[in-house]
């Protein structure tokens, strides 16, 4: 619990404390598909456990994303190619054959952008050139002949500043 941020610790702390419903009660069996014959691992049983491992507050104790791949009820997916960001890709030697590309992983989030403070068109500007290079990466480049959100702006005195 200590790894929370101090107002919820504080929050979870101090409620009254109740002693849990049982699994198969907050969830019965009608919330899931019929138990599987062609997946043994399929069952209401298994969804039920996977859901108390996440619905964990204590992050120390929650199921971390890696074990709850190889959980039993998630397993029957797993696909080692989508967790390791493979995508397929048409080979240009013939448009029928498909062949995996490796693409790298997305890097860490940089939270600077968000500390900042930002006008509503600084915003536009940003989330307008996050787009450009997201599709310029994908090889689905967009016009640079297209204006950025800062040209088309409404003015503040409710007019557009495109007349």
């Amino acid at each position: 619990m200590i790894r929370l941020q101090p107002t919820v610790r504080n929050y979870v702390e101090n409620r009254p404390r109740f002693s849990g419903f049982p699994f198969d009660k907050l969830f019965p069996d009608v919330l899931f598909p019929s138990d599987s014959n062609e997946h043994n691992r399929l069952k209401a049983s298994q969804a039920r456990d996977l859901l108390s491992r996440m619905l964990v507050i204590d992050p120390e104790r929650r199921i971390s994303v890696d074990d709850a791949l190889l959980h039993p009820y998630i397993n029957v997916w797993y696909d080692e190619q989508e967790v390791n960001a493979v995508s397929p890709r048409k080979s240009p030697q013939s448009p029928a054959i498909q062949q995996c590309r490796r693409q790298p992983a997305p890097g860490p989030y940089d939270h600077s952008v968000d500390e900042r403070e930002h006008t509503v068109e600084q915003w536009k500007e940003l989330i307008y050139q996050e787009v450009m290079e997201y599709e310029s990466s994908r090889g689905r480049g967009a016009s640079s002949s297209q204006p950025s959100p800062a040209s088309n702006s409404i003015e503040p005195n409710g007019t557009d500043s495109m007349r």
